[in-house]
């Protein structure tokens, strides 16, 4: 037993370079077997907090309303309230913060509408107020917004229906998101002008805020009070954790269950709690995470063991002689296979505990580094058996190197050269197998169409053509190789010679191919996997949050692009945008105008065709002439007969989105006709003109009516004629009335042969007959064939000039549209179910943003924040661990191939030596040498970026990179990046080429006459 163990230290010591590598790896890869099951585990823990941190506070806490008993006063409802809240909210640990209240009148008439006063403890420290804060009973605060649309200011009062008569004493703002969760929800602050029929709504304000004083004094009003509780999850909340969160908010179902004192009031729950549905997605995205997880690990530990089993396969060739020596004293075969695994086993039992004190503490670094702060470290029971499994594979990889070496006839051993043999059957079926492995899992990638969670064939393919390019790399080198040299000298150079005959009687030069070519197609597809995703998921965050922040408005789109425009009247920071549905497509409408400034646009969307490009053909061709002043006038010669007086009808639209029209009288001849237009003081676009009868009904016209200019105060208007873009209205009743259209010489010239009644129709912006738009891949451009209704004020002949992944707000089933484009001359009316947003620059200055919170706008969301969230999916958490496993594979096999190298040198300063002594140059020597290694790690290379880019081509087309794929997320770029694989085969080439310049100079420098009399070890 002493003497095996001085043999094992004395064989540890003379291989020490062998034996460090061959501990490096087996520790690699049992760290990367703990950490697996470990970031797994942690990444769907940290995707809990943030996803509950991050949700609207509507989403995940607990919101009631109290309605006091006759003769409370609001702070004993409130008290009340919160004492009701505690107890129907309990049960969840300290998950759920302290009740907070919010105390409101009902609507009550007032300001021509319905208005509500509201008060809560503290408020006006939370506001930015111009003014002053309510002293007094009937002293309130007013949006700014609001006072804006009702011409009031501080000091202001008004009558409210029970309330009296109120003092306006200050303005607010809508508070910023700092202070949301405060107020809980800032939707609380919405102000809703009128809209006109078929809803009818009439005119909501924001709440008038004010003191408890105020609510002691309403006569015939009631008051109730909205109570909240907000979800604040500890770093430790788990999934057991959210379960007892979730039975909380299932309880509000039933509260009467909950026997509550309501003490003569009422308390009932007005909560929108979507905890379920975290708890779902969590759970989905778990199982993602685990399968996502398991290729990067397998990838890792497969080509640790790989290359270990070069290390180890080397380390047992270079005890050749030792194992010669044994035999031929006779030593059984136990024996032997004892000495032969006496090392591996040492160096395994070494290996083997550090290797899972490395993935413990990776995984702490990383979940440091990357997920929830506090969040601890789990240790799953699978990390155990998965490192131990490891191990076992590890022991197992040792037996096949000894076994390689034990079956080496005893001939071979004593020459310490192993030399290349045929393949023995066995090996070759292996290999065999592994190929149509490889092209049936290929061949099922390529014939899946759609998208999908990850699967097996997701897991297995990228190491099965890594290991595929790895034999064929081998086997194609050494076969070239063997063919170069029975080609012999007579066509070639020395140095060529030289090194295909190296190749050709050497194993050891090919063997480093397989396990390398292996690593490298591992790091292709790892860095391509990580890039790829990372590369999507900025594309869907562009498509939900189309600029750096998002504001949502209550206000209808019209009003809500005028006060985009007031803001900012040169268009440097703020684009106004909303949806639109039809009975077919879906558009999103936008000011596109300020696209290219303002908006995030994926380079994926629309390759080739920029932003600017994209506004330019969406934009109308004509300019829209504006109005400005109170006396509007047309100058006209009228040389048509008529059935009744003609009247032109002008479509004004105020600065403010409404519109407003003007009746001009008509008489025969030429003369001018004015209007007074008290709207359009500040500027009015000319949209439409209308020549018809009285009140613009139909009439018979046939003849020339020439509108020689357009009058503001008296004076003409430049281009309100002439580059206006006047044209027969796409949607016009009789198109055919009007014969011939020009504004030659300045004057817009109208024949028109109208023998029935008609209207002819003219609108500006010289609008195609079918307006242009940039169409989502998956977008409908005709109306729905089973629609109640085919027509609708949004159903109009589309043009695709541009096809998109995705367009902002709608993916892949919108279209996008110019909002001018779609609203000239046009009722677009507004839907319950639009979204209206104004996109802002992340530069917008203070006072702009100042704008859209005095308006009633909130910030709804940023791209910042909504990357950050597709980041922190569970994941998209666990694909980093590719851009780990690229640059540990990367540097294992640099690692592994300088140890080889090394191991070769004795070898290759042998070979040096007896050509420097029969009189071969140094410079020939160096150049057979680099070329020789030139050929393996080219080859190397070559397999191992192909099989990289080939693995990730295919599974990125079938897989889904991110979690829950709706209608509106655009698809996965499956291409490969050539910057991407030009940077990796240049690092490529770096490394290898550096591994191959410093063997060559070693191998030269230590061949001289005395080598050829050392050992051969």
């Amino acid at each position: 037993m002493r003497t095996l163990v001085a043999t094992v230290v004395r064989g540890l010591r003379a291989r020490l370079l062998l034996s460090v590598g061959s501990v490096l790896l087996v520790a690699l890869a049992v760290g990367s077997a703990v950490l697996g099951p470990v970031f797994q585990v942690a990444v769907t823990n940290s995707y809990l907090v943030t996803r509950l941190a991050e949700a609207p506070n509507a989403l995940t806490g607990l919101s009631w309303v109290h309605t006091p008993a006759p003769g409370t006063g609001p702070a004993e409802a409130a008290a009340d309230a919160v004492a009701l809240a505690e107890q129907a909210g309990a049960g969840a640990g300290g998950a759920y913060v302290a009740p907070q209240t919010f105390v409101r009148t009902d609507e009550t008439p007032g300001l021509g509408g319905l208005v509500r006063l509201a008060t809560k403890d503290g408020y006006c420290e939370h506001l930015e107020v111009e003014g002053r804060c309510p002293a007094g009973p009937r002293e309130v605060l007013m949006l700014a917004g609001d006072a804006g649309l009702t011409d009031f200011s501080v000091g202001s009062t008004f009558d409210v229906g029970g309330a009296g008569t109120l003092e306006v004493v200050g303005l607010y703002r809508v508070p910023g998101p700092e202070e949301a969760d405060w107020w809980f929800d800032l939707s609380r602050f919405s102000s809703r002008t009128p809209t006109p029929p078929p809803s009818n709504q009439p005119y909501r304000p924001a709440p008038l805020l004010t003191g408890p004083e105020t609510f002691e004094q309403l006569s015939g009003v009631g008051f109730e009070v909205l109570v909240d509780r907000r979800l604040e999850p500890p770093a430790d909340l788990d999934l057991e954790g959210l379960d007892e969160v979730r039975a909380v908010a299932a309880a509000q179902d039933d509260l009467a269950a909950l026997d509550l004192d309501v003490r003569g009031g009422g308390f009932e729950t007005r909560s929108i709690n979507d905890v379920d549905g975290v708890a779902a997605e969590v759970r989905a995205q778990q199982e993602t995470a685990r399968s996502s997880v398991a290729p990067a690990v397998l990838s890792l530990v497969l080509v640790a063991l790989a290359l270990l089993l070069r290390l180890l396969t080397a380390a047992a060739d270079l005890r050749l002689p030792e194992l010669a020596l044994a035999s031929l004293r006779g030593l059984p075969r136990r024996r032997m296979w004892s000495l032969g695994l006496s090392e591996p086993l040492v160096l395994l039992g070494a290996a083997v505990p550090a290797g899972a004190a490395l993935g413990l503490g990776v995984s702490w670094l990383l979940v440091e580094a990357w997920l929830v702060p506090g969040l601890p470290v789990p240790l799953p029971w699978s990390s155990a058996v998965a490192g131990l499994g490891v191990g076992l594979g590890a022991a197992l990889v040792a037996v096949v190197a000894v076994g390689l070496v034990l079956r080496v006839d005893l001939a071979a051993q004593l020459s310490g050269v192993r030399r290349p043999v045929r393949a023995r059957r066995g090996a070759v079926l292996a290999q065999l197998a592994l190929v149509a492995a490889a092209l049936v899992v290929l061949l099922s990638k390529l014939s899946s169409t759609g998208p999908g969670e990850p699967d097996v064939t997701d897991l297995v393919l990228p190491v099965l053509l890594a290991v595929v390019a790895g034999l064929g790399g081998a086997r194609g080198t050494a076969a070239l190789a063997g063919w170069w040299t029975r080609r012999g000298p007579r066509d070639t150079s020395l140095s060529t010679f030289v090194a295909s005959r190296a190749l050709s009687r050497r194993r050891e030069g090919t063997l480093v191919i397989l396990p390398v070519t292996a690593a490298i197609a591992i790091c292709v597809f790892g860095a391509g996997v990580y890039d790829s995703a990372g590369q999507w998921r900025a594309s869907v965050a562009a498509t939900r949050a189309p600029a750096a922040v998002v504001w949502a408005s209550d206000l209808s789109l019209d009003r809500t692009v005028a006060l985009s425009r007031a803001a900012d009247p040169e268009g440097r920071w703020l684009m106004a945008a909303g949806t639109l549905s039809s009975t077919g497509p879906v558009f999103t409408v936008a000011d596109t105008s300020r696209l290219e400034r303002v908006a995030q646009w994926s380079d994926q969307w629309t390759p080739g065709t920029s932003p600017g490009e994209i506004a330019d053909r969406l934009r109308p061709r004509g300019v829209v002439p504006v109005l400005e002043g109170a006396r509007i006038g047309v100058e006209v010669d009228n040389r048509a007969r008529s059935g009744d007086d003609l009247v032109l009808r002008l479509r004004l639209v105020t600065a403010e989105g409404e519109v407003r029209f003007a009746f001009l009288p008509v008489s025969p001849g030429t003369g001018t006709t004015e209007t007074r237009v008290g709207a359009c003081r500040d500027g009015c676009r000319l949209e439409g003109l209308t020549v018809g009868g009285p009140a613009a009904l139909r009439t018979t016209v046939e003849g020339t009516i020439e509108v020689r200019d357009v009058l503001v105060d008296g004076e003409p208007v430049e281009g309100a004629v002439t580059g206006a873009g006047w044209g027969v209205s796409p949607d016009a009743s009789a198109p055919e009335a009007v014969t011939r259209l020009s504004d030659e010489g300045g004057v817009l010239r109208i024949e028109a042969a109208a023998e029935e009644p008609a209207i002819l129709q003219l609108t500006a912006g010289d609008l195609p007959a079918a307006l242009p738009v940039v169409k989502g891949v998956d977008a409908r451009t005709e109306p729905d064939p089973n629609a109640f209704s085919t027509s609708s004020p949004l159903s109009f002949p589309v043009d695709q000039v541009v096809e998109a992944a995705s367009v902002p707000l709608l993916g892949p089933r919108g279209l996008l549209i110019d909002y001018e484009t779609v609203s000239i001359d046009r009722e677009v009316y507004d839907q319950d179910s639009s979204e209206v947003v104004v996109l802002a620059r992340a530069d917008t200055p203070g006072p702009v943003f100042d704008e859209l919170r005095a308006a009633g706008l909130v910030v709804d969301r940023t791209y910042a924040e909504v990357r950050e969230g597709l980041d922190g999916e569970a994941y998209a958490l666990a694909l980093r661990l590719y851009a780990v496993v690229a640059v540990l594979v990367l540097v294992m096999a640099v690692a592994a191939l300088g140890v080889s190298t090394a191991v070769q040198l004795p070898a290759r300063r042998s070979d040096a030596a007896s050509l420097r002594v029969v009189g071969v140059s140094r410079r020939e020597v160096v150049r057979a040498v680099l070329l020789e290694l030139s050929v393996v790690l080219g080859s190397t290379a070559l397999a191992g970026l192909a099989a990289g880019a080939l693995a990730q081509y295919v599974v990125l087309r079938t897989v889904t990179l991110g979690y829950a794929e709706t209608l509106s997320t655009p698809a996965l770029v499956a291409g490969i990046d050539p910057a991407r694989l030009a940077l990796l085969a240049l690092v490529t080439a770096v490394l290898f080429g550096a591994v191959a310049v410093t063997s060559a100079v070693l191998t030269v420098r230590g061949a001289r006459g005395a080598t050829l009399r050392e050992s051969a070890r």
